[in-house]
């Protein structure tokens, strides 16, 4: 979308940050580039392994909420809970445990 200015600033920091091609281990931002940074347009990519080590990365950081969706929402969503949520809690409850741990 050549010449398009989203309307809001973090949609242009969104949009800034995929055209500078500024990579993260799973960030992927190829549909924000596609679309000029319109709605949800970011995705984390890998196995539900890789995605989850990311998920926990960004609870480090202070981030507890999360949007999580895909492109065939029905079918994404059983994905996600059957294999991703699962697993990012496990991994959540490990590092908690072990922050625990070292403070005691």
């Amino acid at each position: 979308m050549t010449g398009h200015r989203p309307p809001n600033d973090g949609s242009r920091r969104l949009l800034e940050t995929a055209t500078s091609r500024r990579q993260d281990e799973r960030l992927w931002t190829g549909v924000a580039s596609l679309t000029g940074a319109a709605g949800n347009s970011t995705g984390l990519v890998g196995t539900p392994e890789q995605v989850a080590d990311a998920l926990v990365e960004y609870y480090k950081l202070g981030i507890d909420n999360f949007l999580i969706r895909g492109f065939e929402p029905l079918e994404d969503a059983r994905r996600y809970g059957r294999d991703l949520i699962p697993l990012v809690r496990e991994k959540i409850a490990a590092l908690e445990a072990q922050s625990v741990r070292a403070a005691g």
